[in-house]
Order: C-alpha cells, then sequence, then structure tokens
C-alpha cells in the first residue's frame, strides 16, 4: 500500500453510525478513482464479542465488516482490517484478563479470514499507550497474537506498531519482530498542540498553539522525525507505514493543507528503499 485513506469514525465507534458516518460502496469507489490504493479500515471488534465464554464475535457484525473488506477489494484497493479502541485491553494493560479475549477476537477474526485474497492486512492493535504498555510487554503480546494469526494465515502481512500510541519516539525502545510478513507502522501528530488545536472530542483540555504553523523551523521539525522513523526502518531492514496522520478539522484549511503536505513531502523523501522494498 503505497498510498491509503483511513476510513475513521465509522465501524470503530460503538456502533456503526453513532459518529455521523456510515460506510457506502461509492466511498470506495470515489478513494480508488481518485488514485489511492487502499484503506485501512478501523474496526471495534470489542464492542461486538460476548464478554466471556468463547468471546464469540456477533454474526451480523462479521457480516457487515465481510462488506466493507469486500467493496474495497473489487474496486482495486488494499484492505488493512484494524483492531482499534479496545478500551479496556488498553486501559488495564496487556496482562490484563483481556489478554484472553483479545486473542480469541483475532483468532476468529484470522479463521474468518483465512481465504481472503493476500491484498487483505491484519492490524493486531491500534495505539496501545500508558504505564502498563512498556515495549517488553507489548512485544510480548505481539509475539502471541502472530502464533494466533499465523494458525490460519501463515503467509498474510501484519502490521505491528510501537507503545505510546504508535510515536515514531517509541521505536527508540521498541524491537521489531522478525519473520516473513510482518511490517511496521508508525502514527504521526506532531505538534500536537497544532494538530489538536481545538479537539471538540478533547474537551476542556484541548490544545491551543497559539500561532499560525508553517515556518522553516516548524517544517524542519517534521523532516527530523520523519528521518527518525526511516533511519530506524532501514537500521532494521523492515518496511514502515505512516498508518495515521493528519490536523482537526476546526484548523483553516490553509494551515492543514500546509502541514499534510510537509509531512507528506518527508515521507517521500525520506523513505525509500529498505533491502531493495520500495516502503513508505
Amino acid at each position: 500500500m503505497r498510498r491509503g485513506v483511513n476510513l475513521g469514525n465509522a465501524l470503530e465507534a460503538p456502533r456503526e453510525g453513532e459518529w455521523g458516518y456510515r460506510i457506502e460502496a461509492a466511498h470506495l469507489t470515489a478513494i480508488a478513482t481518485a488514485g489511492f490504493d487502499g484503506i485501512r479500515l478501523p474496526v471495534r471488534w470489542d464492542a461486538h464479542a460476548e464478554t466471556r465464554g468463547a468471546y464469540t464475535i456477533a454474526p451480523q457484525f462479521f457480516a457487515r465488516v465481510d462488506e466493507v473488506v469486500h467493496w474495497a477489494l473489487d474496486a482495486g484497493l488494499k484492505v488493512q482490517l484494524d483492531l482499534h479502541h479496545y478500551a479496556d485491553l488498553i486501559d488495564r494493560g496487556p496482562n490484563s484478563a483481556h489478554r484472553a479475549r483479545f486473542l480469541a477476537i483475532w483468532r476468529q477474526t484470522a479463521q474468518h479470514y483465512a481465504s481472503a485474497a493476500p491484498e487483505l492486512y491484519f492490524e493486531p492493535l491500534n495505539e496501545p499507550n500508558g504505564g502498563a504498555w512498556t515495549a517488553r510487554a507489548l512485544e510480548d503480546l505481539q509475539h502471541e497474537v502472530i502464533a494466533t494469526i499465523r494458525e490460519s494465515n501463515p503467509h498474510r502481512l501484519i502490521v505491528l506498531g510501537p507503545g505510546n500510541w504508535n510515536s515514531i519516539d517509541a521505536l527508540r525502545d521498541w524491537t521489531p519482530l522478525e519473520g516473513e510478513g510482518i511490517a511496521a507502522s508508525v502514527h504521526y501528530y506532531e505538534p500536537h498542540d497544532f494538530t489538536h488545536q481545538n479537539g471538540e472530542w478533547l474537551g476542556a483540555d484541548a490544545p491551543n498553539f497559539g500561532r499560525p504553523w508553517g515556518t522553516e523551523a516548524d517544517r524542519d521539525q517534521v523532516r527530523v522525525h520523519i528521518k527518525q522513523a526511516s533511519d530506524w526502518a532501514n537500521a532494521h531492514g523492515v518496511p514502515l507505514q505512516l498508518g495515521e496522520f493528519g490536523a482537526n478539522r476546526a484548523l483553516p484549511l490553509e494551515q492543514r493543507a500546509l502541514w499534510t503536505t510537509t509531512v507528506r513531502r518527508a515521507c517521500a523523501a525520506g523513505l525509500r528503499l529498505v533491502n531493495g522494498r520500495c516502503v513508505q
């Protein structure tokens, strides 16, 4: 996947539509027509799985995810299927009682899509964060979920990220897991006070950057961060993806466009070849 779109605020809401957006087939066609080659599909699996027993995922929810996945694949798009907003697991830590449920969700999901096209990827966990998510604890859980997925999908691409909200800085302490079919992903929202300025979901905690963004020093900071990620990927020989980036729509459009363009150009310049493979 070279150029992708996150289909956020739909299937990772507690119920699709609660956050104002439902995915339609026409949206996938429009994405493909615009020149993108993939989507990242955040899904809140835990809101649709039993809380005890076999932790069974509701069949009707699987059917809805299937519908969106097939729309995308039929449009010629790759699909990165992401487990998103499992708040109980994130808040209570990788060694909590939710570990077994998390693994059971992925065992079912992997079995369900075992015969799907190779253009479907799995991303086991979005943005682990908090004191319990040390690099070693995260790596231990990632080893276990990979083994769970590989029971039914021995070759499917699995996308993993570091802790601290999948931040670039967290790459320093995180060791990528070895083996075929493993890629890494980071998220980028720096400076936070700019990209999250006036964020309505943050309420009274929403930051204020205090000035327009876009000085040469501002843009250099982005380039430095992206180079850190690029250097890490080259040092470890791991394909690296920028899985999320963006700025709050409450910001002026020209400011959002300038920041987004700066990040995109830094990625295009800084992430080229890893072991002969073109990555971003």
